[in-house]
């Protein structure tokens, strides 16, 4: 088993030493049972929002739609086990849907746990046939030690109305994961979804009406230690 070792007096230089156990992951939204581990002494939690879906191409458009912001991650250390509540709510916020039939892409929701907060990314504009689709915001976060936004969607392309089209990729979370954007070449059907933890969602580019991929579900991890 791997050891910590963290300062916790500045003026005695005192030194805590802590042992990891095991991480627990959620993937959907639940409780965190602290009776359930009574050795523990210490955790590490890491929170992620989902992820922005892309959005979608208008059959008329000569342009590209673009992909949506990652969720925002928070992380923190915590040493008090006894101000934790026995049960703590732990809440995964979802990916936001690709948009279909030329509409924008949904936001990814909210995780939180613990005191911490990712907020999801928002959707990718749709390509309305006037204007390229910019990308999605990147969601921001809060309550942690370590507070980083997600990364914002890449917006649509266009280097010729009738040759060469491309949609903005997904923002990536801290995990990566961002989905692809497309081009009009590339004859796939739809932006690809994103494969990891609040990634955005990719989207397509055609003038054949396209429909956005899909933003990463949120997660949190918490790593425990006696």
């Amino acid at each position: 088993m791997s050891t910590l070792r963290v300062n916790t007096s500045a003026t005695s230089g005192g030194v805590d030493t802590y042992r990891y156990v095991q991480t627990v992951y959620f993937t959907s939204s639940g409780t965190f049972t602290k009776a359930s581990y009574p050795w523990l002494r210490a955790i590490r939690v890491k929170v992620v929002g989902g992820g922005g879906g892309g959005g979608a191409v208008n059959a008329a458009a000569d342009r590209g739609a673009g992909g949506g912001g990652a969720g925002g991650y928070a992380e923190q250390w915590v040493t008090d086990i006894a101000g934790l509540s026995a049960s703590e709510t732990v809440t995964i916020g979802l990916g936001g849907a690709g948009g279909t039939s030329a509409l924008n892409g949904t936001n990814g929701g909210n995780s939180s746990a613990f005191g911490l907060t990712g907020n999801g990314g928002t959707g990718g504009l749709r390509d309305d046939g006037s204007a390229v689709g910019t990308g999605g915001a990147g969601g921001a976060s809060s309550g942690g030690d370590f507070n980083v936004a997600g990364n914002p969607g890449g917006h649509g392309t266009v280097l010729n109305p009738s040759d060469y089209k491309h949609g903005g990729n997904g923002g990536s979370s801290v995990f990566g994961g961002a989905g692809q954007g497309l081009a009009n070449t590339s004859g796939v059907s739809a932006g690809t979804n994103s494969g990891s933890g609040g990634g955005g969602g990719g989207n397509a580019s055609t003038t054949t009406a396209r429909n956005g991929g899909a933003g990463a579900d949120g997660i949190i991890i918490v790593e425990l230690y006696a």
